[in-house]
């Protein structure tokens, strides 16, 4: 009777227990919700698959184990050697660096001239004593235990995480570089980043996920939430790139506000990962406030994509733009789904949501779904989606020149991708290049 009564249930494997390390971590008023993030994590059932946005996801592929099984996400021993910052600063320009290891390891390097100019750029625990007003004021307002179930684990459980503020008509001109490598095979990762920039000031940041070798045995998790405030005028540029091995699951959700004349342009790069489920959302809630979102995947194997995007106009006279461009092989799928939401009280304001998909092989998949919910009739919007492989006679018509098929198929993904990188700032342009550059190799 007693050894039945301790039994474990499989639902009770995946919540979070009481002990769990991560939610001492921090003031009291962090810690409180913490706890909260967890109940609200432990009380909500897993969403339904099948419901909207988890269509085309499996969303028990996010559940991770609590019971002290190898991949816990509280064991220090699955982070990988740290890899020489040096080695991935030989290949980047940016002199502004800053390597997270699994929320346990952060090294910032190139930063500290920032600070006679009032930027921080430092750990979120550090942030929470030195920058308190700060970091209580925003820190859970775009994405706390009440965004979803998996944003409320993230909300309970972030180790540590990265803090960026930028003061009032500072102009930081040179992109800052974060470097997130995940843990070793089977490990388990939540990321946090919190990014505040102030009225008329400037910021680019890259955002770069690494992990593991495509060879590692099992599947790791990683679970990431960003938060970003852009204040009137601001200019933010926010790159996140995902490259991880093919035996990592990633979950990511992305929150943005913009004030009164912000500017926003967010830039998804999806190359690698088992499956990957990434929500971008940025809400205009001052006037004249603009966002565009040029994302750019490619996927081969049987990787699977599932990407969501949201932009909420809030105010009148603000601007979106969403270019989607897909690229798909093999066995893999991608799912995008689209929405742009216009309030009643948003006068005068123009949306416009593309998604674009090309399939190199029979055996590739892509669904679609661009979503508009318009509640007045004072408004410019527009969306469309396509999906369809090579036109054989581009190919045909390439080969008649005397070119090989491989080197057809190249030129005409190249061109592909070229109309998206045309859109993006010069500076920006070259460095997206650099990143893609593995399409080089179809």
């Amino acid at each position: 009777m007693g050894r039945s009564s301790q039994k474990t249930s499989p639902a009770s494997r995946f919540l979070i227990p009481e002990s769990a390390p991560e939610l001492l971590r921090g003031p009291k008023w962090l810690q409180d919700i913490r706890e909260r993030s967890r109940r609200s994590f432990n009380e909500s059932p897993v969403p339904p698959r099948g419901l909207h946005l988890w269509r085309y996801t499996d969303p028990a592929t996010f559940l991770i184990p609590h019971d002290g099984s190898p991949d816990s996400t509280h064991d220090d021993s699955v982070l990988p050697a740290k890899e020489p910052m040096s080695e991935h600063r030989e290949k980047d320009s940016t002199s502004r660096f800053v390597h997270d290891v699994g929320g346990r390891d952060i090294e910032l390097r190139g930063v500290d001239e920032l600070i006679s100019h009032g930027v921080v750029v430092c750990r979120l625990s550090e942030a929470v004593d030195r920058h308190r007003e700060l970091v209580e004021q925003y820190l859970y307002r775009l994405i706390n235990s009440r965004s979803g179930k998996f944003e409320a684990q993230n909300s309970a459980l972030w180790n540590d995480g990265i803090f960026v503020f930028v003061p009032d008509s500072v102009r930081v001109t040179e992109p800052i570089h974060l470097l997130r490598q995940a843990g070793r095979s089977g490990s388990v990762q939540f990321h946090r980043l919190l990014v505040v920039v102030g009225r008329n000031a400037e910021l680019t940041v890259i955002d770069e996920y690494i992990s593991g070798r495509d060879g590692d045995r099992d599947t790791g998790h990683v679970n990431s939430a960003v938060e970003i405030f852009g204040f009137q005028e601001s200019r933010v540029r926010y790159v996140p790139l995902q490259r991880y091995a093919h035996r990592m699951n990633s979950y990511l959700t992305h929150r943005a506000t913009l004030e009164r004349g912000a500017v926003m342009l967010t830039v998804p790069l999806d190359f690698g990962g088992a499956v990957s489920k990434h929500n971008y959302g940025v809400t205009l809630a001052g006037e004249g406030a603009e966002s565009d979102i040029i994302g750019l995947l490619f996927a081969s194997g049987r990787q699977h994509f599932d990407n969501h995007t949201r932009h909420h106009h809030a105010a009148s006279r603000t601007q979106s733009n969403i270019d989607f461009k897909t690229i798909l092989r093999d066995k893999s799928t991608s799912a995008y789904t689209g929405l742009i939401r216009i309030e009643n009280e948003a006068r005068g304001c123009e949306a416009y949501q593309e998604n674009r998909n090309l399939l190199l092989t029979r055996g590739a998949r892509a669904d679609v779904i661009p979503e508009l919910e318009i509640l007045n009739e004072d408004v410019s919007c527009t969306h469309g989606a396509t999906i369809g492989p090579i036109d054989p006679l581009t190919i045909f018509y390439l080969r008649s020149r005397g070119i090989e098929q491989e080197e057809a198929v190249r030129m005409i993904v190249a061109g592909f991708v070229d109309s998206t990188l045309k859109r993006l700032p010069t500076d920006l342009a070259v460095r997206v290049g650099e990143f893609t550059g593995r399409l080089e190799g179809l």
